[in-house]
């Protein structure tokens, strides 16, 4: 199938992007020839950190390329939930505020919850007003195309280091076609004892059917019926050996057929809880916790009251000490403005450390990171800016104290953007409150990761017992001193 692709709006779009923000080298370039030389397939769901890897850049630009991408209607994004057991894209939502959580795959029975740091993927298509690809038309798939690439993410594996789950879906596969409203289609192949799987793909529907190790000489005719939303079968057993299969779709929609044999040894030694591996990939926490999708799409808000839940988020606090002293001291404007430089400063080092900014409150600001070691070395480095920056402005003008925690919340909207809600938060602003000038506060769930350990060896730090305000047992939490770099533990 010939390529058509509207060169003419993508030279533009990306004359657009260029100028939006600083880039590295060549990047702009290589997001072209990946638009206009990709495989159909490898503009579809596209996974920035894939993208990243590959093009060996880092994975905040990677994520940050394709947001922008998206902007500017280069790209679509899409919200996809996952199946646990098998990959399968259980559902597919454009915006945030139509995303459910529960999952329930027909195929392999599996039902949970969904995080958005656990089986929530964020992906991006090329939009076809760009690039025009097969996927775009999933109803003119090849049955293959349509099982095996449209419904299955590329970036689960069945173990670590193990193919892709589509693949070793593939290899016990007897047969797959498409069968058209009241049509009927055969399939005949050899079986031995197992589970045979009938599946229909558009219609999320399925049969189990337990094959017997009693072997048929004579063969067998076993007829399948698609009628009112369900399977209906006239032979109770079946057993191993040649077998021909009816399957008659009495339903006003077509079936996406797939057969599949999962011999019984194999059936024997599966975990029912396990769940495929997956490759690196772009979840809700961490798109959440991207300054440029805040930035850029904060319409993207989360339906109704009851939130996402979200497993481990770390969450930073901060507060300047003495604001009302400082406007008394040097006066209103010189305060205002020192104060927004601060600000200004704060801002990037969070960026610049892969968090962002979810509010400020006053003088304090509330910042959240996928990953706890981004969020103390922006913490660090906060206090180490701020003494520089009050060095440059004859003394200490600007007082700062930190607190970081990392834990479960729930991700909600609030006032219009999106906030979160839960233990983890209060005891993070708690946390905060203990701190003094030049002090960050972490908590036992912080400190007890080594490189985290690591990248705080060159200060002094003092643990403590601490009794918090709301909190009904005490807690292990540790005072960082930034002012002084002597790589001791004080007891």
């Amino acid at each position: 199938m010939e390529t058509i692709i509207n060169t003419g709006l993508l030279k533009e779009n990306l004359k657009i992007l260029q100028n939006s923000r600083s880039w590295s080298d060549g990047l702009i370039d290589k997001l072209e020839e990946f638009i206009s030389n990709s495989d159909d397939y490898d503009l579809f769901r596209v996974n920035p950190i894939r993208f990243s890897i590959e093009n060996d850049i880092s994975e905040s630009d990677g994520i940050d390329l394709f947001l922008w991408a998206s902007k500017l209607n280069l790209f679509e994004m899409n919200w996809e939930l996952l199946c646990p057991a098998c990959g399968d894209h259980i559902q597919s939502f454009r915006h945030l505020n139509t995303m459910q959580d529960k999952i329930f795959c027909s195929l392999c029975q599996c039902e949970r919850i969904a995080a958005l740091d656990d089986w929530i993927q964020v992906t991006f298509t090329i939009n076809s007003k760009i690039r025009h690809i097969r996927f775009h038309q999933p109803e003119n798939l090849s049955i293959n195309e349509f099982i095996f690439q449209y419904h299955f993410t590329r970036d689960a594996k069945a173990y670590e280091g193990g193919p892709e789950k589509s693949r070793l879906l593939g290899t016990v596969t007897k047969d797959t076609a498409f069968i058209a409203r009241l049509e009927k289609e055969t399939f005949e192949f050899d079986l031995q004892d197992g589970l045979l799987i009938v599946y229909d793909f558009l219609n999320n529907r399925g049969l189990n059917l337990m094959i017997s190790p009693e072997l048929s000489v004579d063969g067998q005719d076993v007829d399948i019926t698609y009628v009112k939303n369900d399977f209906e079968i006239n032979q109770p057993q079946i057993n191993s050996g040649r077998v021909k299969f009816t399957v008659e779709n009495k339903s006003d929609s077509r079936l996406a057929l797939g057969l599949f044999l999962i011999p019984s040894e194999i059936l024997a030694n599966m975990d029912e809880d396990a769940t495929v591996i997956m490759d690196p990939y772009l979840d809700g926490k961490k798109l959440l916790t991207s300054q440029t999708f805040r930035d850029l799409f904060r319409n993207e808000l989360i339906q109704g009251n009851e939130g996402i839940n979200v497993k481990d988020l770390t969450v930073l606090f901060t507060d300047l000490k003495g604001s009302t002293e400082l406007y008394d001291r040097v006066g209103d404007l010189k305060a205002f403005n020192l104060v927004n430089q601060h600000f200004e400063s704060l801002a990037k080092v969070i960026v610049r450390n892969r968090g962002a900014i979810v509010k400020t409150i006053g003088d304090a600001v509330m910042a959240t990171f996928s990953n706890p070691l981004d969020s103390v070395k922006a913490a660090t480095e906060i206090v180490e800016d701020l003494n520089q920056f009050n060095r440059q402005h004859g003394g200490e003008n600007i007082i700062i104290k930190i607190g970081v925690h990392k834990g479960s919340s729930i991700a909600v909207t609030l006032n219009d953007r999106l906030d979160y809600f839960g233990q983890t938060v209060n005891v993070a602003a708690r946390v905060q409150g203990l701190a003094d000038a030049e002090e960050i506060y972490i908590t036992d769930s912080v400190y007890e990761i080594e490189e985290i350990q690591d990248e705080i060896s060159d200060y002094t730090i003092i643990p403590e017992r601490a009794k918090l305000k709301g909190i009904q047992e005490e807690m292990d939490v540790y005072k960082v001193l930034i002012g002084n770099s002597q790589s001791t533990m004080s007891i």
